[in-house]
């Protein structure tokens, strides 16, 4: 049997007390006293911020190496050909002979393609029908079912005696077609000028509504896209009759009257209407002349609609 001196009795009875106490005051302390917590907030924010920059890293080399790669998908630009910007597409009765390489644009070409078409007609090449235009390799099966209905030529050669004839008139000089008038004009008919589409039809009409009819010719490069060129090329397709202007009583007009002609302001409506309150009624258009807003200039514009 084992047996324990008075010396090691002792000992084991002190180092069991010990063992005691230090278990009670470590129990006492984590019950009664409260010890702060460590706030890792912070860093878990720091690593996940570096996850981040690593998956944006990473998206970046890729686009990166994606710009070393063409895109398979046309841009715009490049669907309109060698344009920088897209055009607007504007389709009008045409005749493929001859036509200049602006109006091919409008018609929806680039201006690449508009010279292809000008290099074929200046080799030698002719349109007679109108599937010869399909023919070109700038036009493709989309864009000629867009143009065909809009193509002043035949659906195909004329056939025996007809076929002499159609040889003959060949090369005739084309009739010169009809002056259109346009204060009566609609817009069927001015669609008929070589160079008017329906886009400009449209502005035209506006305009002249606006006006209450041209009284000349020159007034059309008034209207918005109608430049000195566009204007050389139709001016002697049209005339300007002005018995049909529709015209402003001087001496009945308020300001909302003077107001409708657009070479008139509001500041000017208000002055022709002052001055006859002021002087009375005119006696003939010329007298607006004495109202000072109403320069020499101003005055050649405006006088054709008016009337006392």
């Amino acid at each position: 049997m084992f047996s324990f001196t008075d010396r090691e009795r002792n000992g084991t009875i002190v180092l069991l007390v010990l063992i005691l106490l230090v278990s009670v005051f470590i129990f006492l302390q984590s019950v009664f006293i409260s010890l702060p917590k460590e706030d890792f907030s912070k860093f878990d924010a720091f690593i996940a911020s570096l996850e981040v920059k690593e998956n944006s890293d990473s998206i970046f080399d890729e686009d990166k190496k994606m710009e070393n790669y063409p895109s398979p998908f046309p841009s715009v630009a490049e669907q309109a050909g060698t344009h920088s910007v897209y055009h607007t597409k504007e389709l009008f009765n045409f005749n493929p002979n001859g036509l200049s390489e602006d109006d091919w644009v409008r018609l929806g070409l680039s201006p690449a393609q508009a010279r292809c078409v000008k290099k074929y007609e200046a080799s030698g090449g002719k349109f007679q029908t109108k599937s010869d235009v399909k023919k070109l390799f700038v036009i493709s099966a989309e864009r000629y079912a867009e143009l065909e209905p809009f193509i002043v030529l035949p659906d195909q050669l004329p056939q025996g005696d007809s076929l002499k004839k159609y040889a003959d008139n060949k090369f005739q000089k084309p009739k010169k077609p009809a002056v259109i008038e346009l204060n009566t004009a609609d817009s069927s008919d001015l669609v008929s000028v070589n160079g008017i589409g329906p886009a400009f039809a449209k502005r035209i009409l506006d305009y002249r509504e606006r006006l209450g009819g041209f009284h000349s010719i020159d007034q059309l490069t008034e209207v918005f896209g109608i430049d000195a060129e566009k204007f050389g090329a139709i001016k002697n397709s049209v005339k300007a009759d002005s018995s049909y202007i529709r015209k402003i009583n001087v001496n009945t007009a308020g300001i909302s009257d003077f107001k409708k002609l657009p070479y008139i302001s509001p500041g000017v409506a208000a002055a022709l209407v002052n001055y006859r309150k002021s002087h009375g009624n005119y006696k003939s258009v010329g007298e607006i002349r004495g109202c000072v807003l109403v320069t020499a200039d101003l005055y050649r514009k405006i006088s054709p609609y008016l009337t006392v």
